[in-house]
């Protein structure tokens, strides 16, 4: 039996659970869209780019990353750069799922809307929804001329990744084993290290961009903070001082060892930020960091915490952007968001145009706040019934053919 719990309109999926319903994976019925309305909104205009300009864009998914924070517990300047960089924008993101299922945060993530719409087929919207959703971030960079790219730590018969990425208007899908020597795949999948993942994936950026001035789109998927949090994947010796400020402050040493990993994360990226720089020649590019959910781990600091309890908690993460060669862009803390709306938000900070439907999307934000299914906003359930209307959102159900 597959453990869901909907409790306030919060979305919980617990992964484990949920891989001993094989069944579910063979439904290829139509799907339910839980908040939508019987009558259409109209659709704004487009909107045009605020500049010529059209930034690279660099998305990477921090698998299992919260800022500690939200705890009240204390981070030391290298982690704080990471996750509230100095020259860059920085809030809270509020994501549907808790302790796993990185793919529906994804899934909002790139076709802005909240995978807890789709009820009981949430989870497993990669299988059943492939093909069926023809509005996404993807498709509309492609529209500006865009070279769109994923890249992924996992292994290319990973579920059904490489089908929906296709089926969304990803065009190059690159998975870890996809990846040319000298990457050794099986020295990386001992523990999924950020610091070698993440500088192979910028190396094979740098290439791309060397011969080939279209503007990219560039999706990364991390599993390095993936728990087990009781696994020490961090090397002995490495982090020791980082790991005891930890432990200072939380005696946990599953807390400690996420903090860790945690701080190679954030080393990894302040050595990249500089590659990168030097590698793009000039180029405009934006880099959107975001947690795709907290680890089950966070439900034993939530025990040592005092006070009142706080629902929204265990659905917080967190989101930074950087720019490079993008002036325009206003460091400082940003609203907290939901993750429906955090690649509407990557198109505003590049300064693109955004068509009808992200137009619309974007007039959403003041409706719903940081909290997209939460949000009891008819002007979103009227938007719902318009994608659906226009054949944008696919919820009839798929001839079977019998065998």
């Amino acid at each position: 039996m597959r453990l869901t719990l909907t409790q306030g309109r919060c979305f919980y999926s617990t992964f484990m659970a949920s891989l001993i319903d094989p069944a579910s994976w063979r439904q290829f019925n139509g799907l339910a869209l839980s908040d939508i309305a019987n009558e259409p909104l109209p659709l704004k205009e487009a909107m045009p780019a605020r500049s010529s300009e059209r930034p690279d864009i660099i998305v990477i998914q921090h698998e299992s990353i919260f800022d500690p924070r939200i705890f009240g517990l204390p981070i030391e300047p290298i982690v704080e750069a990471f996750l509230s960089p100095a020259d860059g924008e920085f809030g809270r993101l509020n994501v549907d799922i808790f302790g796993g299922g990185s793919w529906q945060s994804e899934f909002s993530l790139l076709t802005g809307l909240s995978s807890a719409s789709f009820g009981s087929s949430a989870y497993y919207l990669f299988k059943k929804g492939a093909g069926r959703f023809h509005s996404s971030l993807p498709r509309s960079l492609a529209s500006l001329g865009y070279r769109t790219t994923l890249t992924s730590s996992c292994r290319r018969n990973f579920l059904d990744y490489d089908e929906f990425y296709g089926s969304i208007g990803i065009d190059e899908r690159i998975f870890i084993d996809d990846f040319p020597p000298p990457f050794d795949i099986r020295r990386f999948e001992a523990t999924n290290s950020d610091a070698m993942f993440l500088e192979a994936v910028i190396d094979a950026h740098a290439k791309r961009i060397a011969n080939d001035p279209s503007p990219q789109f560039l999706y990364v998927l991390t599993n390095f903070n993936h728990g087990p949090h009781d696994r020490r994947l961090v090397p002995s010796g490495q982090f020791e001082r980082e790991r005891a400020f930890a432990m200072a402050n939380l005696p946990d040493a599953g807390y400690a060892e996420y903090y860790a990993r945690l701080v190679e994360t954030a080393s990894t990226w302040q050595k990249l930020k500089e590659r990168l720089a030097s590698s793009i020649a000039g180029r405009p590019v934006l880099v959107m960091h975001y947690g795709d959910h907290q680890p089950v781990l966070t439900r034993r600091i939530d025990r040592h915490l005092e006070g009142s309890v706080d629902s929204r908690r265990p659905f917080r993460t967190f989101y930074a952007i950087e720019a490079f060669n993008i002036p325009h862009l206003a460091p400082g803390p940003g609203a907290d968001l939901d993750i429906a709306f955090l690649g509407t938000v990557a198109l505003q900070r590049a300064g693109l145009p955004l068509d009808p439907i992200f137009a619309t999307r974007a007039s959403l934000l003041d409706d719903c706040g940081n909290t997209y299914f939460a949000s009891a906003s008819e002007r979103k359930r009227r938007f719902h019934r318009t994608l659906v209307n226009r054949g944008l959102i696919d919820l009839k159900p798929r001839v079977q053919h019998a065998r």
